[in-house]
């Protein structure tokens, strides 16, 4: 071997090394920037001394993007497409009223009262939450299946 080839060949390898970097690097960029929420309807018990309280459930949601975002709506979407808004649902809300300002890796709840509410239940798709620069995203969970499925119990 000579020296033309061993520099070719070292050549080829950095290059292909610096490729794969590139990628990696414009991939990670790209993912960066993008708005990242996790929205998690949920059962919830409020105990506090021997007081058991009304609201049921709630629905979390968690920033996972790397910079802040405001919150400004959440609720349920229908299956018509209709949005049913925090607003006409009455809760408590853990972190301050909406709209709010989620710092990166915080979380937002919102605990509602459904059992009393007039719900349709079956006609429930998913869970959303709107942010303050229009994104919009759902979520579904395991217990708002349950809740779709066999309604909501009124004990």
């Amino acid at each position: 071997m000579n020296l033309t080839q061993i520099t070719a060949i070292v050549g080829a390898s950095c290059g292909i090394t610096g490729l794969v970097l590139g990628i990696i690097n414009t991939w990670h960029q790209l993912r960066r920037d993008k708005i990242r929420l996790k929205v998690v309807p949920q059962f919830c018990f409020i105990l506090q001394g021997m007081q058991k309280y009304e609201y049921n459930f709630s629905i979390e949601i968690i920033n996972l993007s790397e910079f802040p975002l405001v919150i400004e709506d959440l609720g349920f979407q229908m299956r018509d497409g209709n949005k049913l808004t925090y607003g006409v649902v009455p809760g408590i809300e853990r972190g301050g009223n909406l709209p709010v300002r989620l710092e990166p890796r915080t979380s937002y709840s919102k605990i509602l009262k459904i059992n009393d509410s007039d719900l349709d239940f079956h006609n429930i798709k998913c869970a959303y939450a709107k942010t303050q620069c229009g994104s919009v995203i759902f979520g579904s969970s395991p217990a708002l299946k349950q809740v779709i499925k066999k309604g909501f119990n009124r004990e």
